[in-house]
């Protein structure tokens, strides 16, 4: 083994010629979608305008950007339908830009399914980020929406420490690739014990 004092200067030369493991900021826990589903506050078919419509603030130390949505219909919980504004981690004010690697992103003309956390002063953020956030896309052969799995591109996912509770099949714990069709997704939702 190199001594500390050669160990450095090797671990440059890794990240420079591109040999060391690239690094994620952020890292969370792979959990089924069913116990996510069941923590959550609330589950909604969200859409976002052609012009997205987000304010970037300072809070606590940190940047955060609300940004608003259609509430097309509220699968589990409390919420109306119509306009929702949720507060997501990150953002830019001024000349500083901050970026949580994980953090969900929102595309103009988007559809997605969101798993929503409740805060303290009553606004919603997506829960556990981009695990809340998953994608609605047309089937290409029958054009029927389905939901598609979230993208965790920017993130370590890690398997949940604690035991598996022993449940019965949803048929949620995760979605499978060519994705499910709304109206399955919503019922399996409505359909899972509080």
């Amino acid at each position: 083994m190199p001594s500390p004092n050669r160990r450095a200067p090797l671990l440059a030369l890794a990240i420079t010629l591109g040999l060391a493991p690239a690094a994620s900021g952020t890292t969370l826990v792979a959990r089924p979608l069913d116990a996510m589903i069941r923590e959550a506050d609330a589950v909604a078919l969200v859409t976002t305008p052609a012009a997205l419509v987000a304010r970037a603030r300072w809070a606590e130390g940190r940047i955060v950007t609300e940004l608003d949505v259609s509430v097309i219909e509220a699968l589990r919980g409390e919420l109306a339908v119509g306009s929702l504004t949720l507060r997501l981690p990150g953002g830019t004010v001024g000349a500083v830009t901050q970026h949580l690697p994980g953090a969900p992103a929102f595309a103009p003309n988007g559809t997605w399914i969101v798993l929503l956390r409740r805060l303290p002063d009553g606004a919603y953020t997506v829960f556990d980020l981009c695990l809340g956030q998953l994608p609605v896309a047309l089937d290409p052969d029958t054009r029927a929406p389905v939901v598609r799995p979230a993208s965790a591109a920017e993130v370590t996912l890690e398997p949940d420490p604690r035991a598996p509770v022993a449940t019965a099949s949803s048929g949620l714990q995760e979605i499978p690739a060519a994705g499910l069709a709304v109206e399955r997704f919503a019922a399996l939702v409505r359909a899972l014990p509080r």
